[in-house]
């Protein structure tokens, strides 16, 4: 099931410059049924079919497997959607994939039971929380080109952030 997009009045690419803006932006409130992005978002439809893949595929049967006590998955808290500006928000340097529509920043995820935040999971962690980020983590690079798990650098401590960057050979970056 797609997510529940409605078109957005973000600007359009041709109405801020060619490097910046979403072609045609959509309004993401719904990920799938049942399964809210909290709060709303704006992205590009590509962006938005692979959260909603990616969460249908391997985030809800991992929670189930890592996690039943906590019952369904019920949101995606996001962080960051769209938004113009460079990366890591510095005042020079290339432009965020925030400023096409392409990226996503994921503090936390809502259960019927509660809250599972976005944190550093050591590869030797022997919990099932920690086997749940790292699955997260390593899986979403199936779907998005750039994946920063928590941890990643100093501006990713406390969320994953998830983008369709374009490289050469479809590389990635995980």
């Amino acid at each position: 099931t797609p997510p529940k997009l409605k078109q957005s009045r973000s600007p359009a690419a041709s109405e801020v410059n060619k490097r910046q803006g979403i072609d045609k932006p959509v309004e993401v409130s719904k990920i799938l049924p049942g399964i809210s992005l909290q709060p709303s978002g704006t992205l590009r439809c590509q962006a938005a079919l692979e959260l909603s893949q990616w969460v249908k595929t391997v985030v809800i049967p991992a929670a189930d497997q890592a996690m039943p006590e906590k019952g369904k998955l019920t949101a995606i808290n996001q962080a960051s959607t769209y938004i113009c500006r460079k990366r890591n928000s510095l005042s020079e340097g290339k432009i965020s994939e925030h400023a096409r529509g392409n990226a996503i920043d994921i503090a936390a995820l809502t259960f019927e039971k509660g809250k599972v935040p976005m944190t550093i999971a050591p590869e030797k962690e022997p919990t099932m929380n920690g086997a749940f980020q790292r699955t997260l983590n390593a899986s979403a690079c199936l779907y998005f080109t750039t994946v920063l798990a928590p941890g990643s650098d100093e501006t990713h401590q406390d969320h994953m952030h998830l983008d369709l960057i374009k490289r050469t050979n479809d590389a990635r970056y995980c």
